[in-house]
């Protein structure tokens, strides 16, 4: 970038109430997806799905979690979620959830609000995505009481559901349809972190360094959605 397109860009963001020092040493976080190859005491190497291989040093403030399944019916009022959605069909209709991540409450608040995400694989290629996470709150209906006698049925196939998700005094409706991936995190230690494993994991990159923030890990070969 130019030299007066740097100054500029300084200048943009201590108008918003940073510092050129911050400005400047902002650090560059990276989500890498892909399969744990080797472990050492202090870094796991990676081999990514685009095909590269990345060593991620691990420090005493990396979180490491595990992702097990889950399942819709998981998600109540009040839930702290995160979503990886795409736009909808047509404008106007809302963002297309293509996975859901239950948070547990000790995490409540994590990268709350709503922004820009990665490129996701859904059917016949990877699109552009957002991730919104925030609180889920159960919708106010319009009721009506019916009393009358119970006829034979049977239990229907799981459908989609719209979740309302608030987040800093905002809210979003986001589509889920039927078979979305739906996982939920788990503490765990860095006894998961084994070769073979399936990772998602943001670090901060420092040169040619990796230095993790988070590592989380599907458990039993689940592939981490998000």
């Amino acid at each position: 970038m130019p030299f007066l397109r740097t100054i500029a860009a300084a200048g943009l963001m201590l108008a918003a109430g940073g510092s050129l020092g911050a400005a400047l040493a902002a650090p560059q976080v990276e989500r890498l997806r892909g399969t744990i190859e080797r472990v050492e005491a202090d870094a796991v190497t990676i081999r990514t799905r685009a095909g590269t291989v990345e060593t991620v040093r691990l420090g005493s403030g990396t979180r490491v979690g595990q992702l097990v399944p889950a399942s819709l019916d998981q998600v109540k009022d009040g839930s702290f979620i995160g979503t990886a959605a795409k736009a909808g069909a047509k404008p106007g209709d809302p963002p297309v959830a293509l996975e859901v991540l239950i948070f547990p409450e000790a995490m409540r608040g994590a990268g709350e609000g709503h922004y820009p995400w990665d490129r996701l694989p859904d059917g016949a290629g990877p699109v552009e995505t957002s991730m919104t996470n925030g609180t889920v709150k159960a919708p106010e209906v319009e009721t009506s009481m019916t009393n009358g006698t119970v006829g034979g049925g049977g239990t229907g196939a799981s459908g989609g559901r719209t979740l309302t998700v608030s987040y800093k005094g905002q809210s979003l409706a986001v589509a889920v349809p039927p078979g979305t991936p739906v996982v939920m995190l788990e503490p765990a230690d860095r006894a998961v972190l084994v070769p073979g494993a399936k990772v998602f994991a943001a670090a901060v990159r420092d040169g040619d360094t990796l230095d993790a923030r988070s590592i989380s890990v599907g458990k039993d070969g689940l592939t981490p959605p998000m």
